[in-house]
Formats: C-alpha cells, structure tokens, sequence
C-alpha cells in the first residue's frame, strides 16, 4: 500500500506523528515528511496541529473514507492472492462474544491446533471497539458472536450459528428466582449489573423495566468479566443481565438465570469472517467447526 496512505492512516487512528510512528515502526521524521507530501500532493491541509496532538480537517475526513476503502481493498487482494501462493495464515486473530468464548472457544481452538499444529491464536474478548471495524480493518480474522447491521458491509460473509436472548441472574436462593419467568417490576430494590456493552441490549432491557418516557439509565454496573458479574449477584444486592445461552456455566457459579416476563427478542450470532480469507485452511475449519455445533443446537 501507498506509504503516504499508510502514514496517513497511522496519524489519523493515532491522533499524533509520536503515536503513528510507533504504530507503523518509523521515526517521527519520516511520518512528518509522509503526510507533508501527502498534503502537498492533494493541495490541502489534512490535519489539524496543536499541542494536544492532530486531528483530521474536513479534507481529512473525506479522504480518511476513500483512504480506508483503499486499505480494505488492498488487504483483500494480499489474502486472496495468499490463498494461491502460500499455505495459508500463521496467525489467526479471533474476536468473541460471551456465548461463544464461554461455550465454544475452547474447542474450536482445540481443533484448529490439531489441524493446524503451527497455527498461532490470538483471542479477543473485549468490547470497546466496535468488532465490525476490527473485522474489516484486519484488526482480526473472525468475530464470533452479534454484529449490528451496520457493523457488516459486502465484504463481510456471515454464518448464523445460534441465537442470543438476554435473561436476568440471581441468587439460586433468591425468592424471585424461584419463578420460571421474572418479572423486573420485582426487583426494583436491586441494583443492575450488565455483562457485556451491548447498547442495543441494554435499550431493550430499559424498555422492558423502566417506565415509559423513563430518561434515567437502569444499569448500574457494566462489566465484560462474567466474574464480576458473578460475585456482584452472588453479594445479594446485584442483579445482572446476560445471555441465557450462559445458563451452564451460571449454574457452576451456584446461581441461576431466567427469561424475563416478557420474553426479550432474540438476536441472530454467528461466525463472520472477510470474503478474501474464505478459502483458508483455518478460516475453513472454523466454519466447519460451527457447522457442527450449529446441527447440536
């Protein structure tokens, strides 16, 4: 890819020539000049300079669209041109979700080490960015788990595994736990835990417990450490919303976890991977993987 490009996405991302530069392993110098003869190629100022750091000009961020298209294209052609001339990936960068790193991860892992013994893993379970983005800009292989419509473009190829519907964790000896569905108007001397940041979750969840025309946030507590959650419920003062697809390992925790009263909607997870990598060996496998599980369910 075009050097310039490449320094300009770095300082763009990074927001400063310190940060570009330790991201793309150049002297400052060097991503200095770069976005010089960018801007001087273009005829226009691409950043704006204060002592805080850079951020992008309205020139900047038209440019910053075209100039990440130009990324995607140009890694898509690498990893398809890969698939010819080479055995395939030697590091395999995996995005998950809770119902997935915490039923299935394990295993598939498993299976891809036995196949692929020389293949390396990389495991992300986090969620402050948005996996959608990572997805498409390289930052990983595979997301395993829910991406909003907005999060997937024509580059991306999704398989629908399983669906994921939120319910709400208890105390095994709490009173209200010992009903089939809760009804959250009864808890309303807890306080509420939200394992995963999942806005569109969460709005659903207030939807269905606050009162109508509500401003106020129901979530007290947002957590991406089901331990967390665990032993927040397990004091007695917590309630937590997670997937009631999680209902086993739940119960190792010595608590349970129910429908709310009104059922919430289901949300359609899967494996979503880049078109350009559907032909590798591991890319391959991994579906395959799902396939199986997908037949279980």
């Amino acid at each position: 890819m075009d050097k310039g490009l490449k320094a300009f996405l770095a300082v763009a991302r990074g927001g400063s020539i310190t940060a570009a530069a330790s991201t793309i392993y150049l002297a400052q110098s060097s991503v200095t000049k770069r976005i010089a003869a960018l801007e001087a190629e273009l005829r226009t100022p691409l950043f704006h300079r204060d002592r805080r750091g850079m951020s992008l000009t309205e020139a900047g961020e038209m440019f910053l669209v075209r100039a990440e298209r130009i990324e995607r294209e140009y890694r898509n052609g690498q990893e398809e041109v890969a698939v010819i001339s080479s055995t395939g990936l030697s590091e395999l960068k995996v995005g998950a979700g809770p119902v997935f790193h915490l039923n299935w991860v394990a295993g598939l892992f498993a299976d891809l080490m036995e196949r692929f013994p020389n293949l390396k893993l990389d495991l992300k379970t986090e969620h402050s960015e948005s996996m959608g983005k990572l997805l498409r800009s390289g930052a990983i292989d595979v997301y395993l788990g829910i991406l909003s419509e907005d999060e997937i473009d024509s580059s991306i190829s999704t398989k629908h595994v399983t669906q994921v519907e939120h319910g709400i964790v208890l105390r095994e000896d709490d009173p209200i736990s010992q009903t089939d569905t809760i009804n959250p108007a009864d808890l309303a001397d807890y306080q509420w835990v939200s394992f995963t940041i999942d806005p569109v979750t969460e709005l659903r969840i207030e939807q269905y417990t606050l009162p109508k025309g509500s401003k106020k946030s129901l979530i007290d507590i947002r957590t991406t450490s089901l331990a967390t959650g665990v032993q927040l419920v397990k004091s007695g003062r917590f309630v937590m919303s997670a997937p009631l697809q999680l209902a086993k390992v739940v119960k190792k925790e010595g608590l349970v976890i129910r429908p709310f009263l009104h059922r919430m909607h289901p949300r359609d997870a899967g494996v979503h991977v880049r078109k350009s990598s559907l032909e590798y060996g591991a890319i391959k496998t991994v579906i395959s993987y799902f396939d199986r599980i997908q037949v279980q369910n």
